[in-house]
């Protein structure tokens, strides 16, 4: 740099002495500001900005893909539900009732595929004293229309495997506040909207008690039976089913029934 500013002056027409103290105040300047960046003061603090930089998007990355964007409730009487995040990795595992609090607490599920977390669960020996050869497994997917097909195929293909009753149902994602916020999994709040159709009358925590394969009996009994209740009849999203058959209703039917109704017992 200091010769480049030597041959600049080369070629201006002016007094030697005066070219030369230009030169030496113009290469001091250049010097003194090379020199402020390599100081250490000035390292750290690029450093330190770098660093807040990195954190920044790894935070933003963390939460990201901790996120849930996908509810996969497990239900025979035991109501288990599984937060996915985009990659179908638990997020959260939550237990709705004491009997599923005690079946998680010997499991270790985050991080893990949706269909290796359901086969822990479904396999262990503490579900065991639950699936018998009358119990029904319940699973209710809710997720977005990109993801659903993935997920209930996933289940499918397990329940294809593990010879029980298996039964699926899809919801609405709009639903996941409201049945949280009710103390229910996605599941059986689903099975509850479901059953609020014909049965105007039917409270939350009257639902809590019930398992999900009974409240969906309830339903179904009162779509064959023409039932005529607050909601209107939709035979579509309720289905007979084999032991393994995979049901995907239409979601979140009857919400709007009920969405001011106080759900006390």
């Amino acid at each position: 740099m200091t010769n480049q500013i030597h041959n600049a002056f080369d070629s201006i027409k002016a007094d030697d002495k005066l070219k030369r103290s230009t030169k030496q105040f113009i290469s001091a300047k250049h010097e003194e500001k090379t020199q402020f960046f390599r100081k250490p003061a000035f390292r750290r603090a690029a450093a330190a900005v770098c660093m807040i930089f990195v954190l920044a998007l790894g935070l933003e990355g963390y939460f990201w893909i901790q996120t849930p964007v996908s509810y996969i409730s497990i239900d025979v009487n035991p109501s288990i539900e599984l937060a996915l995040n985009r990659f179908n990795r638990v997020v959260s595992a939550e237990a709705y009732n004491e009997e599923a609090a005690e079946i998680l607490k010997g499991l270790s599920l985050k991080w893990k595929n949706y269909t290796q977390a359901m086969e822990e669960i479904v396999d262990g020996k503490e579900m065991n004293v639950y699936l018998t050869d009358e119990a029904e497994l319940v699973f209710t997917v809710a997720t977005d229309s990109g993801r659903n097909d993935e997920l209930t195929s996933g289940i499918e293909a397990y329940c294809g495997n593990t010879g029980r009753k298996c039964h699926s149902y899809s919801a609405d994602t709009d639903i996941v506040d409201e049945a949280h916020g009710n103390g229910l999994s996605v599941g059986k709040y689903y099975a509850y909207l479901q059953l609020y159709q014909y049965d105007d009358t039917v409270t939350v925590n009257e639902c809590k008690g019930m398992s999900v394969s009974h409240i969906h009996g309830l339903a179904e009994e009162h779509a064959h039976c023409g039932g005529n209740g607050g909601g209107q009849s939709d035979e579509g999203n309720v289905q007979d089913q084999s032991s393994t058959d995979m049901s995907s209703s239409a979601t979140g039917h009857g919400q709007h029934h009920h969405r001011n109704r106080r759900h006390g017992g």
